[in-house]
């Protein structure tokens, strides 16, 4: 089964068994995780049964400086999203640094259901391109080392990229940016 037909791709699930991956992370970072918003959190309740997956984390200074990165020239927004003080959820991590829902086959979230920064991972949107995050862990980008090469091994492509990262904005609450395709998808 293709990451496209609902199942992880062959490299994401060999990757998240090496070490500190998007699925994985390293002890001391879980401030970093991504936040749920509460259509993505209630989406995978709906369809995995309850392991203890979520935690309430604190928009701290390091959060909210971090998710203002992501979103370059929206940070007035983003820190009225995630006021500092007060909380969000994310996904929670064993005492190894990995995911609650990492299994042994992979991701136990049917890919539908998975938050949309998991099924974006480790592409992103830099105005109207599509982009990736350079990470040295991510076993996709060192195999795939260009943009054409990372959506094929991912069995992707730049308009499911662009949709995914519009239903993210939405879900947040960011309006769609200036030039972007409708997002065709539901929630």
């Amino acid at each position: 089964m293709t990451r496209a037909q609902g199942g992880d791709s062959d490299v994401c699930r060999r990757c998240s068994f090496q070490g500190p991956t998007c699925c994985r992370i390293s002890s001391g970072q879980e401030e970093f995780c991504f936040p749920l918003s509460q259509i993505e959190k209630e989406r995978i309740q709906e369809l995995v049964p309850y392991t203890g997956g979520f935690v309430l984390s604190s928009n701290s200074k390091a959060f909210i400086d971090y998710a203002c990165r992501l979103f370059p020239g929206e940070e007035s927004l983003v820190r009225q999203l995630f006021p500092e003080g007060k909380d969000h959820f994310r996904l929670a991590v064993d005492s190894m640094g990995a995911c609650r829902f990492l299994g042994p086959l992979g991701c136990e979230i049917p890919m539908e259901a998975r938050p949309y920064y998991c099924r974006l991972f480790p592409f992103w949107m830099a105005g109207k391109t599509v982009t990736f995050f350079d990470i040295p862990t991510c076993l996709a980008r060192r195999e795939g080392a260009t943009l054409v090469r990372m959506l094929d091994i991912l069995d992707t492509n730049r308009a499911t990229v662009k949709d995914l990262y519009g239903r993210l904005r939405l879900v947040w609450g960011l309006p769609p940016t200036k030039g972007a395709s409708p997002v065709k998808k539901t929630f």
